[in-house]
């Protein structure tokens, strides 16, 4: 039995670079789901103390990024959807097209497509880390610390049991710049940046 993964209405995609985030979405798909799951890997933090300081530890970090961005997309598609995560194991990274080039993104493993919930977006990895821009001034500098967020997706449906299409992928990138400390806002900040980007552009959007 053959089974088989395709980009839906392949090398006609609608790209988009110019901006964050890179991607790239079939202009064949036109209609939106009744309802869309959002599977995410448990995501990563360059410096674990950041974890520490807002959120107390690991396990509870993690399920508030999965809560908050499930939240999030509620400001940006209307559409019913669910949020959950996932090991590692579920994807495999594999470069598909982009205008400038192409881009790694996460794809299911074959023995995992049975949890494949209709329409759903994969996301994989989540990188969160600290960044801190040159500063001149004496007297310091304002905003010139953020913490940045950085994932890979794709947005699939299970045709049949066998074929999966892929009806868009890409890269997004957020920021949330501090002065001093960061706080919880900045972590929600740059969640609901990626949460908006997941589904710009596409039937998913308000």
């Amino acid at each position: 039995m053959k089974f088989g993964i395709y980009l839906l209405a392949a090398f006609s995609f609608i790209f988009t670079s110019c901006s964050s985030p890179r991607m790239a979405v079939a202009p064949q798909w036109k209609t939106a789901p009744e309802r869309f799951t959002v599977v995410i890997s448990e995501p990563y933090v360059a410096n674990s103390d950041d974890v520490t300081d807002d959120f107390g530890d690991a396990d509870v970090f993690k399920q508030w990024a999965a809560a908050y961005l499930d939240t999030a997309l509620s400001e940006y598609s209307k559409i019913p959807h669910s949020v959950k995560i996932v090991d590692d194991a579920m994807f495999v990274m594999s470069p598909l097209p982009l205008e400038d080039g192409s881009v790694d993104v996460p794809l299911p493993v074959k023995e995992k497509w049975e949890e494949i919930p209709g329409l759903t977006i994969l996301v994989h990895p989540l990188r969160f880390w600290r960044h801190e821009s040159m500063c001149h001034n004496r007297n310091g500098c304002i905003g010139n610390k953020s913490i940045n967020l950085k994932v890979h997706y794709t947005i699939v449906s299970l045709e049949n049991p066998n074929e999966l299409a892929v009806l868009a992928h890409g890269s997004a990138f957020d920021e949330s710049s501090f002065t001093f400390a960061m706080t919880k806002g900045n972590w929600e900040s740059v969640v609901e940046g990626i949460a908006k980007k997941l589904v710009e552009k596409t039937p998913l959007e308000k």
